[in-house]
């Protein structure tokens, strides 16, 4: 089984990028992930020397790229989580100028991960619920970075990307270039500090060239749900396309009319925001129960 190394990583999906290996359709691969400062706060006083060298572009590194060979453009790239293995710590930080006001100084908690649970201020303990921030392939052209959403995935933000997903990617490029990172230990939809537990890991992902075309942006398979993502300047605007998404794949599925498969939205769709934290595109899913097929 590939591994790719914790440092080999990248912090943009391009399709210029140099893949760190190559893979068969089918083959699994552990992902071993930084943190979203890349491993450079691992106790509160590393807050102020982290911010000082901080990059907005060099910000949740992905592990990879890799190249899949027989990933052509106009293939679909469907990601299995198998699972996520978290660090013992993570952190959360806050800033000013994020969602909320009244945030005069940058502030980090360590938050040890115990047996499962998060060890949380106030004595609060809470379950672990790992997610996968960043995950994408390279766009045909230009760079995403991925401290950003693109419509070929990179900071989706969204907390269906846990164990058990199935995550559809488009293919614009020959290879792919598929990498993943910024996995959380939990986090809240929103994020609206813009973090929620950051925290090294490992991901085991298998990764195949799927039968299907090539999706606009990426949609997601869970065990009882379909979930389509979509980003942009607001909220309503991803919104949106989420949810135009998960009506045409609802038409695919069901002898349904435009309006139908909008009315079961309605009736039956979440709406949920991936992420809001100020300074960059909104990112928005929407959930509609779906017993896979088997």
């Amino acid at each position: 089984m590939l591994r790719v190394r914790r440092d080999q990583l990248t912090y943009s999906f391009s399709a210029s990028s140099v893949p760190v290996a190559a893979i068969d359709s089918g083959d699994q691969v552990v992902f071993e992930t930084y943190d979203a400062s890349t491993g450079r706060i691992k106790v509160a006083a590393d807050l102020g020397k982290y911010l000082l060298v901080r990059d907005s572009r060099k910000v949740n590194p992905a592990a990879g790229p890799i190249f899949v060979r027989g990933a052509r453009p106009g293939d679909e790239l469907v990601v299995t989580i198998e699972r996520i293995d978290l660090a013992d710590q993570g952190y959360i930080r806050a800033a000013p100028g994020g969602f909320l006001e009244g945030i005069e100084e940058p502030e980090v908690v360590i938050v040890p991960v115990v047996g499962g649970e998060l060890r949380l201020p106030g004595g609060l303990r809470l379950p672990v619920r790992p997610m996968i921030g960043v995950i994408g392939t390279a766009p045909a052209e230009g760079i995403v970075y991925t401290a950003v959403p693109g419509p070929q995935g990179s900071n989706l933000d969204c907390n269906a990307v846990a164990v058990g997903a199935k995550v559809h990617l488009p293919v614009h490029v020959a290879g792919a270039l598929v990498a993943l990172g910024d996995v959380h230990a939990a986090m809240g939809d929103a994020e609206i500090s813009g973090t929620g537990v950051e925290i090294n890991a490992e991901v085991t992902a298998t990764i195949d060239v799927g039968s299907g075309r090539a999706p606009a942006r990426p949609w997601i398979e869970t065990s009882d749900s379909i979930v389509t993502t979509a980003s942009a300047p607001t909220i309503d605007a991803a919104a949106r396309s989420a949810v135009n998404d998960l009506i045409d794949l609802l038409r695919d599925r069901l002898p349904v009319s435009r309006s139908e498969a909008y009315m079961l939205v309605s009736a039956y769709g979440d709406v949920r925001i991936g992420q809001a934290c100020g300074g960059l595109d909104a990112t928005v899913y929407v959930r509609f129960p779906w017993a896979r097929e088997s």
